[in-house]
């Protein structure tokens, strides 16, 4: 996989990934505001998950972005 494609998977879970962080947090809230407290935890702990996943494709994103740079400055 060159840069390229691993910069537009990037792209795509740094930016679809807080979509799905504010939809667990809506369900979170919903089922907790039913009287379900054990899926609200379950789904906080899934959303913590995401929230690090987010993370880690942010920082692996600007990697990415830092090699490609270098590559490109390298071929001039």
């Amino acid at each position: 996989m060159n840069l390229r494609n691993s910069l537009k998977t990037l792209l795509v879970l740094v930016l679809g990934l807080p979509i799905l962080l504010a939809v667990l947090g809506w369900v979170a809230g919903l089922f907790a505001a039913m009287g379900d407290d054990v899926t609200a935890k379950v789904l906080g702990h899934i959303s913590t998950g995401a929230r690090v996943i987010w993370l880690v494709c942010l920082v692996a994103a600007v990697v990415v972005l830092a090699m490609q740079s270098l590559e490109l400055t390298r071929e001039e």
